[in-house]
């Protein structure tokens, strides 16, 4: 029903949903060999009415307390209390009237242990929507340290004992959220702050079924969508040529091909898809794709006077905005681009330089790339690679967001918006 986000997010949020669990990052090592915590995870990744996950937990103690909170803005609390349990080994979790759609956070405490978080959305997929958000946790899962391997090191934390293939059979390390406090929930609070009518999923409901995009003006991803299977892509690729919006505040977006095992509960076959074997670069729809990480530089906005960064005044540049991994579409084949901004180098410098693009789909889609993933994480300063960001930064970035959100909501931006070429297609 129309406006009903506006309504949720006028309850009372919570003053305490996070009390003794700090932003724990992902593939943290620091918690893994010391910390005596009580955790878990649950049997899916997503819910709908009608449906039931199994809470399976960890080395389960006597009693753990399930406190369930519903996360949005609630006037800047981030979080609202829905109801409590407390269980004795697993639990059966079956959505109600009382969790609407949602990124939900299920808080684990238990005396004598650390507590943690386990995430779950709970979505409405047939429901309208102005905005469709997928929830990045293909990514979170190949960056999973628990239980010893990711996709990216191996016990040692080295890279040469990483895994092949991971599972979501497992609690995610850090705080247990995965990568929602940092890499989604700042932006998600201003989706929800606006009142915007969103739709959430994830990645699995992006790659099982083809219907989840034709109901909505926009499809979102946040700072951090790295991996994509073939399905994801094909759905994601359709929704553009059917008009539909994609704002991707991230970088590094799609640029690992893989697949889904048969019960869908791990995932191996990691490829790049610019790969000479598979030769299907992400700038063919993204715009611009994945061009280097490990830097941090400013983003120079190419014309103030343009679109989103015209809701701003006397700002030319964001401050250390572009990092740790960024983007570009010089390098690589793909449609016309507007250059939104571009990262700063010195005329001494050979470096290759990334980009934030936008342009309009023949559908009358608009296609926005921020082009870095450190842009969702410095709304509230939480990156992962201990960077800081002036409040001033911060507020710049927030407010970009809120004008791009508005318009990525209504139909076809790409024709209230068309783009103004500056790189021309690249073959």
């Amino acid at each position: 029903m129309a406006g009903w986000v506006a309504r949720e997010n006028m309850k009372v949020g919570s003053k305490s949903w996070a009390q003794s669990i700090p932003v724990k990052m992902s593939a943290d090592f620091s918690r893994r060999k010391t910390a005596d915590r009580v955790e878990g995870y649950f049997s899916t990744t997503s819910l709908s009415c009608g449906e039931s996950a199994e809470l399976i937990i960890v080395n389960p103690p006597k009693k753990t307390t399930v406190s369930i909170f519903r996360t949005g803005y609630y006037k800047g609390k981030g979080a609202r209390f829905i109801s409590k349990e407390v269980i004795r080994g697993d639990w059966s979790f079956t959505p109600s009237e009382s969790t609407p759609p949602g990124q939900y956070l299920f808080r684990l405490d238990s005396p004598g242990k650390i507590s943690s978080f386990v995430p779950l959305i709970i979505r409405n997929p047939d429901a309208p929507s102005e905005i469709t958000f997928v929830s990045s946790v293909l990514t979170w899962q190949s960056y999973n340290q628990w239980g010893g391997k990711s996709l990216y090191k191996g016990e040692d934390a080295k890279r040469e004992t990483r895994a092949s293939e991971v599972s979501f059979d497992r609690p995610y390390d850090g705080d247990g959220s995965g990568q929602v406090r940092y890499m989604e929930l700042p932006l998600l609070k201003i989706v929800e702050k606006l009142g915007i009518d969103i739709n959430y999923a994830t990645d699995f409901d992006l790659d099982s079924n083809k219907e989840l995009l034709k109901n909505t003006n926009a499809v979102l991803f946040g700072g951090h969508s790295e991996y994509w299977t073939i399905e994801m892509r094909a759905s994601v690729e359709e929704a553009i040529a059917n008009g539909v919006n994609l704002i991707v505040l991230g970088g590094n977006t799609a640029y690992n091909k893989t697949t889904l095992s048969l019960d869908r509960r791990s995932m191996s076959e990691i490829i790049p898809w610019r790969d000479v074997t598979v030769n299907a670069p992400e700038s063919i729809f993204l715009g611009s794709q994945f061009l280097t990480l490990g830097i941090r530089r400013d983003l120079v906005i190419s014309n103030p006077q343009r679109w989103p960064f015209s809701t701003l005044k006397n700002v030319t540049k964001i401050e250390g905005i572009m990092g740790y991994e960024v983007d570009s579409p010089l390098y690589s084949p793909g449609p016309g681009v507007e250059s939104l901004g571009a990262m700063n180098i010195l005329s001494t410098e050979k470096r290759k330089i990334a980009m934030s693009t936008y342009y309009s789909a023949p559908s009358g889609a608009g296609v926005l790339n921020i082009g870095t993933n450190g842009w969702v994480c410095a709304i509230e300063n939480l990156c992962p690679w201990g960077y800081r960001f002036s409040k001033e930064s911060s507020d710049v970035i927030a407010t970009v967001t809120q004008e791009i959100l508005r318009m990525a909501a209504t139909p076809k931006l790409g024709e209230t918006h068309p783009a103004i070429i500056d790189i021309p297609e690249r073959l």
